[in-house]
């Protein structure tokens, strides 16, 4: 193969057990593996691997825990770990998917800030100023959508980044001096998430508070 990101990938596998014919059938029952992988991404970077396959000692202690216990025929053994494989193939593929997957979100500019209570169906994760540094909140799975307000409080524009993913660009807007923007996420990606803010002349005035709430926000 001349990929060598695949290449490293299976001498690891290999690395992580003994004996020459099982490093063999490993590898083997790798490279066959690799196929549907290769059809939706030809040139598979090491990180596209480990979310395919998981990290090389892991696929590895899991075939040979297969392989040990069930008392199988060699070619049971071989269509058992080709099954284990293409489940963790698709497990680990699944995932990767899903984080390619944007937020959708959008610009409320007839929505006001919220004046509700605070209550175990609502809470902010974040109450702070605008700063050169980011603000951070962790998306919890039971708050299907975010509320970010942003009143700018500056004589110039604001630029803001909201990230979610490594792969995906953030959601990005103005809010313009002295207004206040609402920007809303219905079925929004568990996990971290930052907001950043700069202006044409690096000056920063406002503030932002994100709202969480476990029903979608209308």
């Amino acid at each position: 193969m001349n990929n060598p990101n695949i290449y490293r990938y299976g001498q690891e596998l290999k690395k992580s057990v003994r004996g020459f014919r099982l490093r063999k059938r490993l590898l083997a029952e790798f490279q066959r593996s690799l196929t549907p992988l290769l059809e939706d991404v030809p040139d598979p970077s090491y990180e596209d691997l480990l979310d395919a396959f998981g990290p090389p000692e892991q696929l590895a202690k899991t075939l040979l825990h297969e392989i040990d216990v069930l008392p199988l025929s060699w070619k049971a053994k071989a269509g058992l770990a080709v099954g284990v494989i293409a489940v963790i193939f698709t497990v680990g593929f699944g995932i990767s998917s899903f984080q390619n997957i944007p937020e959708e979100g959008e610009l409320r500019p007839d929505t006001v800030p919220y004046t509700g209570n605070i209550d175990m169906h609502h809470c902010f994760a974040v109450d702070d100023p605008f700063t050169h540094g980011d603000s951070h909140w962790d998306q919890p799975r039971d708050m299907v959508a975010y509320q970010v307000e942003l009143h700018n409080t500056n004589s110039v524009y604001t630029n803001i980044f909201v990230y979610y993913s490594d792969r995906q660009p953030p959601h990005t807007f103005q809010v313009p001096p002295g207004e206040t923007q609402i920007f809303v996420v219905n079925d929004p990606r568990p996990g971290p998430h930052s907001i950043a803010f700069n202006s044409p002349d690096g000056t920063l005035s406002g503030t932002v508070r994100i709202l969480l709430s476990d029903t979608p926000i209308p």
